[in-house]
């Protein structure tokens, strides 16, 4: 056994501690999520699924829910128009002060999400933005935007531009070329950057809390409001439906965007 191969065996084990105890507290939710029991222990006798059942018939949290996959699902969407014509900007272009522009844009990954909620609620309310889905959307796409925008601009910068100067010479215009060439190279990536921008958009919570209305109220925040009253099984149940869709996103991730 040469060198490298002890340093990797010997790096095994630090690497299974370090994800033991990662995902040991996730584990213990799905777990307590199982229980008969009216407080989140571990079941010693028989498994229940009693708590999805009482979960997928309160209100509020499939309305919570509904909301959540809404916003998501338009943040990534938006994240990811704006983040690849952004990108395509940045890497194909050149302009002043592109590098101070490149930088107030990473802003919200640099700064409290509790000042990016607090300027967004002020802004929403100069241009007299609805306070429900328009507000909340608009946040989360501007915490969402920076993640987009990274991973697409990177892809870009690696991108083989002798691709698109073999369409032109074909005869190929440069709209026809983005559109037949560069687009889907690059898809893995844009697909890559709107799952995390969902992911994230999905389980935010602390910008949130300034965005919500009565009506428009988030998975997260529902599971704050509710551990304030205590833990129960529920909540539990709620927490692993949230791993499971972050943990399908992932999946989804790898697998469409590995090579991005």
């Amino acid at each position: 056994m040469n060198r490298t191969s002890r340093f990797r065996f010997g790096y095994l084990p630090v690497a299974a501690i370090v994800y033991a105890l990662l995902l040991v507290p996730v584990i213990l939710i799905i777990v307590t999520s199982l229980t008969t029991s009216s407080v989140p222990t571990i079941p010693t006798d028989e498994l229940s699924l009693e708590w999805y059942a009482e979960l997928a018939g309160d209100d509020q949290i499939i309305s919570a829910l509904v909301v959540s996959t809404v916003v998501a699902v338009s943040s990534a969407i938006i994240s990811g128009l704006i983040g690849t014509i952004t990108a395509f900007g940045f890497v194909r272009s050149d302009f002043p002060y592109k590098q101070t522009v490149s930088t107030v844009l990473l802003l919200p990954l640099m700064i409290s999400p509790v000042i990016t909620g607090l300027a967004i609620v002020q802004y929403a309310g100069m241009i007299r933005l609805p306070g429900d889905y328009p507000a909340l959307i608009l946040g989360h796409v501007v915490l969402t935007l920076p993640y987009v925008f990274l991973i697409i601009r990177a892809r870009l910068v690696t991108f083989d531009e002798t691709l698109e100067q073999a369409s032109l010479i074909m005869g190929a215009n440069r709209l026809e070329t983005t559109l037949n060439v560069t687009l889907p190279i690059i898809a893995p990536s844009v697909f890559t950057g709107g799952l995390i921008a969902f992911v994230v958009s999905f389980g935010e919570f602390t910008a949130t809390q300034f965005l919500i209305s009565p009506g428009t109220t988030t998975v997260p925040v529902i599971i704050y409001t509710e551990l304030r009253t205590g833990l129960t099984p529920t909540i539990s149940a709620l927490a692993t439906v949230l791993a499971v869709i972050m943990l399908v996103a992932a999946i989804l991730g790898e697998v469409s965007g590995g090579d991005a």
